[in-house]
């Protein structure tokens, strides 16, 4: 027993030490790690200083001298020297001070796969926001996060504007690099044209213009911005001007936002021949990479688009101007916007907007409950997310394709304005984030006239009419029909929307239900975005849910002038058609004594409102949120408002 007692405290003795020494091996291989972590970190910053000092000395090599600045553009002989330099200095700098500069960003990608990626021929918000903002270049940009009305230098490092703002000529930074075409093997004997850098110079400027105006390239949404361009010529590889025929309000936005287009691959077939003139702008419509990346020149380059999974973007060392200081951005790609919430829950994305019934449910039922009676695991609410309602220059509306015979007559619109409970979309659908649309124009430009005469929600009136326009319920059947084109027809119609949009789906619902009460069948077609768009663009609808972004300044000749309707890819959707609406959306482009503007606005408001083309739906406010570890969140004042150029992102504890 006694031996056996012995042995059981040897075993014991034995097992403490092991424990003992488990313990000591697990302190230091934590402390291992940790060392590994700092010295990964340390690696990490030191491989991004050798890609800068690299990127610095091949922008040496190239522009033969000393890297530029921002503010350090050297430039030769210039054509007008007694002209000021019409660009500022730029309003932000980055990376604030302190900032890590080796984090990723997630954001969603919630629409799919995007139609393509041409600047010239898609006209998609995802595209705009999240890859054209952050890869692509301009010749100048507005000082977006304190006076948009201020423009400072990108591609251009001087610019003279003279002969009444009706000739811009620009001197652009030598060296600056296109990026190299994501998703091609530029080794191989297919692509090996393609290899090599290539610098951005006026002609690629010249050939974007030349591009952009040409006849047979489908991009009226663009195009109609430049109906009014003279010339464009490429004096030599850094020196452009561009002139206009006539003094126009719009003349500096639509030449300094110009981007160059690179014409090492866009004037190119896939084996690398170039185009023939005669058919540069058929060839272009269907070019071979317009749907697999994106070639900017900007403080990021596409890295990987990956169709169905994701898109990559990474910082461009070689990028003339301030790096950011956020090293990645990352775009999932997946069709379920409400996939948002639940991705930015579990830390797949870093920043995401709320839906407003996510925005309910998250945060907004919790605002009058006691903080002891919060649940205590919401991100949300402890501190994990922050957001933030901000002011967005968009609205919504129902859009009615006024070619089809029953939408044709503004009578039978005005009803279906009538018919649509507005008020009870923004209360119920809408959390109360926005106010009820009354035109295209922002409230606080003061182009939409606040006396116009309402169409408040009222079936009686909307019935009526219908009765006038000739709608009766004939046959007894519940629903009203009327004959059209020697047959007769039941009031019913598709409603396109947004598949995966639960407001426009609940709008879309409401309407039906309150549409059926006065004999009118709505039937609601959903689709994707890609789809949507290729619909909205060919015409093959009855009516539609769409929203607008709207620009800094204001034109309403895209999407109101009647040229605009019949174009390829053109806005004017509906088929909105006005003589009077035209000559003032002209002379707008002409007028800018303020008061004058505001004035002819507000005619041309009235004339949208009573045609009723569109029923103004709402103006919505935007629910941004962020991770913690996301700092310096600031928004701008021009859109985007949620560019991240100015933010960092923490490292992962």
């Amino acid at each position: 027993m006694n031996a056996q007692r012995n042995l059981l405290t040897a075993a014991g003795v034995l097992s403490a030490l092991g424990f003992l020494v488990l313990c000591f091996v697990a302190v230091q291989m934590n402390a291992l790690e940790a060392r590994m972590a700092e010295q990964a970190q340390q690696l990490r910053s030191l491989g991004e200083a050798t890609e800068r000092v690299a990127g610095e000395l091949r922008r040496v090599k190239a522009g033969g001298g000393a890297a530029q600045s921002p503010d350090d553009c050297s430039i030769g002989k210039v054509l007008h020297p007694e002209v000021e330099n019409f660009l500022k200095p730029p309003d932000t700098r980055w990376p604030p001070s302190g900032a890590n500069t080796s984090g990723t960003l997630f954001r969603g990608w919630s629409s799919g796969d995007p139609k393509g990626f041409n600047p010239i021929l898609e006209n998609a918000a995802e595209l705009r926001g999240l890859i054209e903002n952050y890869a692509g270049v301009a010749l100048a940009g507005r000082n977006r996060w304190t006076d948009p009305d201020q423009w400072h230098g990108e591609l251009a490092c001087r610019v003279e504007v003279t002969d009444d703002f009706k000739e811009f000529t620009f001197y652009l930074r030598k060296g600056v690099k296109w990026h190299v075409p994501p998703n091609l093997d530029l080794t191989s004997q297919q692509y090996r044209w393609l290899a090599g850098e290539h610098e951005v110079t006026a002609h690629d400027v010249a050939f974007a213009l030349d591009i952009l105006m040409h006849p047979q390239v489908e991009n009226g949404f663009i195009k109609n911005y430049y109906k009014e361009l003279d010339s464009w010529k490429a004096v030599d590889d850094y020196t452009l001007v561009v002139r206009w025929k006539k003094k126009q309000y719009l003349n500096v936005g639509a030449t300094l936002e110009l981007g160059p287009l690179p014409k090492f691959l866009y004037a190119h077939a896939e084996d690398g021949t170039a185009f023939p003139r005669e058919t540069l702008g058929l060839r272009f419509n269907q070019h071979w990479y317009n749907n697999k990346g994106y070639v900017g020149a900007g403080p990021y380059r596409m890295t990987s688009y990956e169709p169905g999974r994701r898109i990559v973007l990474e910082r461009n060392q070689d990028y003339f101007g301030d790096k950011p200081a956020i090293a990645r951005l990352e775009y999932p790609i997946y069709t379920d916007p409400n996939l948002t919430l639940l991705k930015l829950k579990s830390g797949e994305l870093s920043f995401g907007g709320l839906r407003p019934s996510q925005y309910r449910e998250e945060i907004k039922r919790w605002q009058s409950v006691p903080k002891d009676q919060w649940p205590k695991n919401s991100p949300f609410l402890d501190g994990t997310i922050t957001c933030s309602v901000e002011e967005r220059p968009v609205y919504r509306y129902v859009g009615w394709n006024a070619s089809k015979p029953i939408f044709s007559d503004k009578r039978v619109r005005r009803a279906m304005t009538l018919a649509l409970n507005r008020q009870a979309i923004i209360e119920q659908v809408f959390v109360g984030l926005g106010e009820q649309a009354i035109g295209p124009f922002l409230a606080s430009t003061g182009y939409n006239d606040p006396d116009v005469d309402r169409l408040n929600f009222d079936l009686s009136k909307a019935a009526v009419l219908l009765a006038e326009a000739g709608w009766k319920d004939s046959d007894g059947d519940g629903l009203l029909d009327k004959e059209l084109g020697g047959k007769r027809t039941p009031l019913s119609f598709s409603l396109l929307i947004y598949g995966s949009s639960p407001e426009y789906s609940a709008i879309a619902n409401i309407f039906k239900d309150d549409l059926l009460k006065i004999g009118v069948k709505l039937n609601i077609d959903s689709a994707e975005w890609s789809l949507m768009q290729k619909r909205m663009d060919e015409k093959t609808f009855d009516a539609y849910t769409g929203a607008w972004a709207l620009s800094w300044e204001t034109d309403a000749f895209q999407i109101w002038h009647s040229s605009q309707a019949d174009i390829p890819n053109g806005s004017n959707y509906v088929g909105f058609r006005n003589k009077q609406a035209d000559e003032l959306i002209e002379t707008l482009r002409v007028t800018f004594e303020e008061e004058e503007r505001k004035r002819k606005f507000r005619e041309l408001h009235r004339i949208i409102y009573d045609e009723q083309v569109y029923t103004f739906l709402i103006v919505d406010k935007g629910v941004y949120c962020w991770r913690n570890n996301v700092k310096n969140v600031i928004f701008a004042k021009a859109r985007p408002i949620e560019d991240s150029l100015p933010w960092w992102v923490a490292q992962a504890n």
